[in-house]
Order: structure tokens, then C-alpha cells, then sequence
């Protein structure tokens, strides 16, 4: 199961034109990374989509990454606990799930293996964290669930959104929907040791906020994150102090792009502009003379980084 769902409300105004998982990243969805390593590792796989649904389905359908299938949710989506609802009758021993905006060299197999050797009806992968830990942990078992909206500051592991669960496991979830998977089953499965973790020290980002995503688009660009299930279709190219992306049907001056400029496909750079550590996104213009830095142009303007 690879969830696609969300409304990405953090990514906003980005995610106003296009669901999170959608996003590009050197021109590529960023759902295409969970979706390759599932699709290897656990097909079939399911995408649930609501937000901007077709605009989801038809990124990923232009991958050409065979074994899955759509699940439009409408008319809201069912959260991540009722989409697992809707689907365990499906199920016959396990179900593998990954988040749609997870980037991250996790090895699903790991994940796996480490699921089967524990012998609980889920497991999860997971970070250390020093604040904002969604679990308590004695080795690798969850002892405690911890709601870090009202508990930001206590120490522990945190959830990655990826994780092994036994149709045992998913019998347990309830019928109503929306639902979460943290408050309903994660909670009952940790407080009841019924829940185990996978520890992992890699790579990985949720790609949660503007600022995240462009962090993670430099990360790609220079070989700190995972390589792109699909090769990008635009062209990196060195520039003086590092590397810089051009995307197809981009019209740019190559004295406009400095380090870390990733100009997205079908951009326009008005002549005398510059772009510097920033993303310019698909189709958008950025006006002659202007300077971006550290930043994401969209909506014709360097939106806010938080």
C-alpha cells in the first residue's frame, strides 16, 4: 500500500496545484521512489489518491513501473487506518505500506526480514529521535505510543511511514473512517507489545514543507539521496561551484544558473535573472533581472521557507 492521499497542507501553495506525492524532484513524482521499492518488493501495490486524484494517477502512470493500481477515495479520503480498513479483505497474510512523500534508501527487505525475526503482528521502521518521538521503545519493541502534537519534546523513535503489518494485525483496525494509523492501531499495538521496530540511520526525508522539499531536490542533485527509480529527463550540468539541473523544454540562460539552481520542466528565466540553491517549479516564469536564492518560485514569486 503506498499512500497518496493527503492534502499535504504544510506544502501549501505547492500542493494547491498538485497532491504532495506528485511533486518533482529533478522532474521526477516523488511518489516513484516508495512505489519502485514496493512494486519490487510486495506487489501488487495499491495508491490510494484523493486530493487532485487524476493529477496523482497520472504522473505515476507515465512511469512505466508496472504492478499497481489506483484507489480513489471520494468523496474525502479515509485516512491511512481506513484505507488498510478497505483493503484487509484483500489481504490473505500481510500487508507491506510506505508513505507517498517518504524519500529514503530504507531497504524494504531489511524492513522485512527484521519483521519476520520479531515475530510480531506489525512492525514499523523508525529513527531516533532526541524530541518528537512517536514511540517509546525497549530494544526492538514499542512499550509506548506518544501523540507528539501534545507531546513534542519526549525522546524515543519516530515513525518513518513505512511498515509490515499481519492481517492479524489489521483485523484490529476500526470500521469508521477517516481514520489514522497512529491513534488507532499503533497505539493499540504498542501499548499492548504487540508492535515491533526496525531502527534505521540512512537517509530519509518526509518532504513535509517547502523548505524540506527543496532541501531534498539538492540532496538528489548531489548524490546525498537515493538515485531516482526513473532517470530524470532533464540534464544536470556543472556550474562554477557545484551542479545545476535543467529540466526539458527549459528556456534559460546557462550565465543565470548558479549552484544548486534546479529549473524545472518548461520553466522560463527572463534574461539577466539568476537562481541560486532554489527550485524554479514546472511551467512557471521568473521575470528578467530577477534574483532567487535559497528558495521555491512559484506562483510567480519566491514563496516563504519555513
Amino acid at each position: 500500500m503506498l499512500f497518496g492521499a493527503g492534502q499535504g497542507k504544510r506544502l501549501r501553495p505547492l500542493t494547491e496545484v498538485r497532491p504532495k506525492p506528485a511533486l518533482p524532484v529533478l522532474d521526477v513524482p516523488l511518489a516513484a521512489w516508495g512505489l519502485a521499492g514496493l512494486a519490487r518488493v510486495a506487489p501488487p501495490v495499491v495508491v490510494n489518491a484523493s486530493h487532485l486524484a487524476s493529477r496523482l494517477i497520472d504522473a505515476l502512470g507515465l512511469l512505466g513501473i508496472p504492478g499497481w493500481e489506483p484507489l480513489i477515495e471520494s468523496p474525502r479520503a479515509y485516512g491511512t487506518a481506513g484505507t488498510l480498513a478497505a483493503l484487509r479483505d484483500r489481504v490473505e497474510n500481510r500487508m507491506m505500506t510506505m508513505n507517498g512523500d517518504l524519500l529514503t534508501e530504507l531497504d524494504l527487505v531489511e524492513l522485512l526480514r527484521t519483521h519476520e525475526r520479531l515475530a510480531r503482528p506489525a512492525t514499523v521502521a523508525v529513527v531516533r529521535v532526541p524530541a518528537g518521538a512517536d514511540l517509546g521503545v525497549e530494544g526492538e519493541i514499542a512499550t509506548r505510543f506518544v501523540d507528539r502534537r501534545r507531546h513534542p519534546d519526549v525522546p524515543g523513535v519516530r515513525f518513518m511511514g513505512a511498515g509490515v503489518f499481519e492481517r492479524d494485525a489489521l483485523d484490529r483496525l476500526p470500521a469508521t473512517r477517516p481514520a489514522g494509523l497512529g491513534e488507532t492501531l499503533l497505539r493499540e499495538l504498542a501499548e499492548s507489545g504487540d508492535l515491533g521496530v526496525h531502527i534505521f540511520g540512512g537517509y530519509w526525508s518526509d518532504v513535509g514543507t517547502p523548505e524540506a522539499y527543496r532541501l531534498a531536490s539538492l540532496d538528489l542533485l548531489y548524490g546525498r539521496a537515493p538515485a531516482s527509480p526513473v532517470a530524470p529527463p532533464g540534464e544536470v550540468i556543472e556550474v562554477e561551484g557545484g551542479l545545476a539541473y535543467v529540466g526539458p523544454d527549459v528556456s534559460v540562460e546557462r550565465r543565470a544558473l548558479g549552484a544548486g539552481a534546479i529549473v524545472l520542466r518548461g520553466a522560463r528565466v527572463g534574461a539577466g535573472a539568476s537562481i541560486g540553491n532554489s527550485l524554479v517549479m514546472p511551467n512557471e516564469t521568473v521575470p528578467a533581472g530577477e534574483q532567487v536564492a535559497d528558495a521555491v518560485w512559484f506562483g510567480g514569486r519566491a514563496i516563504e521557507i519555513t
